[in-house]
């Protein structure tokens, strides 16, 4: 395989996770979403035919049984851009093509993840614009500085347009979908559902309906 894809992910046991959605709607509920999105994320990346990585917050996090189906990698210290820098520049040195995403679109469609692949065949960087103004995905074929990550405003309506002005090649751009973050996020992921969901994104679209 030519293609890694790593799903950046927090271990609920070891950080909080999804804290302003909790702020709405409880620590338990919020953890419990977290838990079916990543599920539906993982259940579209494990259906591609890329290879499939954990990207975890929390070296001691390696060890959880969360993320012990697939291979794993620690993002290192440091702000989000110098982790994604970190794991994107060590995928880069045995694959071609790296796509970097989270674990809070969980409908992000097969359809989508392999339009991602199929547009790094002719583009050096691939974007997946979120709606709040930063990016659901990123995904390249060529070796990124460090510089690129650096004095981003990340979690601002301006993260996506500064990553942009410093990328050294102009990025194909995906079709825009939300990211949850909030409790109004929720309703936003439900008028993006894929044609055809797969079981842990239904469940997690149920999950919604019944808890938004």
């Amino acid at each position: 395989m030519n293609t890694a894809i790593a799903i950046f992910v927090k271990t609920p046991s070891l950080s909080p996770v999804k804290t302003r959605l909790a702020a709405s709607i409880g620590k338990e509920k919020a953890q419990q979403f977290f838990i079916h999105s990543l599920q539906a994320v993982e259940e579209t990346v494990a259906a591609s035919d890329a290879d499939l990585y954990w990207a975890v917050a929390e070296k001691e996090g390696l060890q959880d049984p969360l993320w012990q189906q697939h291979q794993r990698l620690h993002t290192g210290e440091g702000d989000l851009g110098q982790r994604q820098h970190h794991i994107y520049q060590s995928l880069r040195q045995q694959y071609a093509k790296v796509i970097l995403i989270g674990a809070d679109a969980p409908q992000l469609s097969q359809e989508l993840l392999q339009q991602a692949i199929q547009a790094l065949d002719h583009s050096e960087l691939v974007l997946g614009p979120a709606t709040d103004g930063g990016y659901y995905l990123f995904a390249g074929t060529v070796d990124l500085d460090a510089a690129v990550w650096t004095d981003i405003p990340w979690s601002t309506e301006q993260t996506r347009e500064s990553l942009q002005r410093k990328l050294p090649f102009q990025a194909a751009l995906l079709p825009t979908l939300s990211d949850v973050d909030t409790l109004g996020d929720l309703t936003l992921v439900l008028e993006e559902l894929p044609l055809t969901p797969g079981p842990m994104q239904r469940q997690v679209f149920n999950w919604i309906r019944v808890n938004r």
